[in-house]
């Protein structure tokens, strides 16, 4: 593969590694604040990997089958079980990430058997009969070579050189369009690969990724462009699920009563930064900030922060004026 077509915007990844600094600058977290960002995404990976396989339960209804138990009106028996077995599924996702064990056919087969439980009678156990992707420009293997594929898969995951050739964001991304490729079940493959996908990205200390259910029509058809070894589309996909997920859990860190917030200019004047240069270090995702009536907000608290953060080496000290 040429690094063209493996490439990902520097942007977007600047951007990436600035939050994910900003990130770590956090740890350990708070444990309270940890249950409650894995509760928030438990739904949110719930409701949106679902949502992209044709699911119709909406985020509340979704919360509703979680939280309360409750049957929603209007919807089948299956929808109701995609959503309690994946949440099951990322309970189990949460495990996986804290073993620091390789990934296994057992670690995929206990996958798909929690997604599809009381679903589909092949739960945790790869296809026998051949499948197609409705749409796709390329047809998934025959399924007696589906365990051989899925060993390569796994070599490859494995493989220390690709994970020190690619930014982990890449290799993630390039790792998940080989599952998809091999489509190793009947059913259930899309949501057994972005779980594993996170698997992969947890355990490089990222949160979990958050692919949204508006984001489908784009997915697809990077899944679709990988195929043909342009893995840019998939990449830019992924990466911004990251940065979706970055920016769920730095909301959470960094949250700020409302009256905190006080425009550029106010806060260059009380530290001696220029409200350009704040407004950059903004949009590079070193200091938080929220926008008003257009104009760029952020807090003394932020600002001291980052301070603290280039005194610690999370941020480069060039940044710091």
């Amino acid at each position: 593969m040429t690094t063209a077509r493996t490439s990902i915007d520097r942007q977007l990844i600047d951007r990436i590694d600035a939050k994910k600094r900003r990130l770590d600058s956090y740890r350990p977290m708070v444990p309270a604040l940890v249950r409650r960002l894995q509760a928030d995404v438990r739904l949110l990976t719930t409701y949106h990997s679902n949502a992209i396989e044709g699911n119709t339960l909406t985020l509340r209804e979704t919360q509703a089958v979680l939280e309360y138990g409750i049957t929603v009106g209007g919807h089948t028996l299956r929808e109701h079980l995609e959503a309690t077995n994946h949440a099951e599924a990322f309970d189990e996702l949460l495990r996986l990430v804290d073993q620091h064990t390789p990934i296994t056919h057992e670690t995929i087969l206990a996958l798909h058997r929690l997604v599809m439980d009381k679903i589909d009678p092949t739960a945790g156990s790869f296809r026998t009969i051949p499948v197609y992707i409705r749409g796709a420009n390329v047809v998934p293997p025959h399924p007696s070579n589906v365990p051989d594929y899925i060993n390569q898969w796994i070599d490859w995951v494995a493989d220390e050189n690709h994970r020190q050739e690619y930014h982990p964001v890449v290799w993630a991304a390039i790792a998940h369009h080989g599952f998809e490729a091999v489509h190793p079940f009947e059913d259930g493959n899309g949501r057994v690969g972005r779980l594993l996908l996170n698997l992969m990205l947890m355990r490089e200390g990222f949160p979990p990724a958050l692919v949204l259910r508006e984001w489908r029509m784009g997915y697809i058809l990077a899944l679709d462009a990988a195929n043909t070894g342009n893995y840019r589309g998939l990449n830019t996909v992924v990466g911004q699920a990251v940065e979706a997920g970055l920016d769920l859990y730095l909301e959470s860190c960094e949250a700020e009563p409302e009256a905190a917030y006080l425009p550029l200019a106010e806060l260059g004047a009380q530290t001696g930064f220029e409200a350009n240069y704040l407004g950059w270090l903004i949009r590079r995702g070193q200091l938080s900030g929220i926008k008003r009536k257009g104009r760029w907000h952020s807090t003394l608290s932020a600002i001291q922060r980052y301070q603290e953060g280039v005194a610690q080496g999370v941020y480069p000290p060039e940044y710091l004026r």
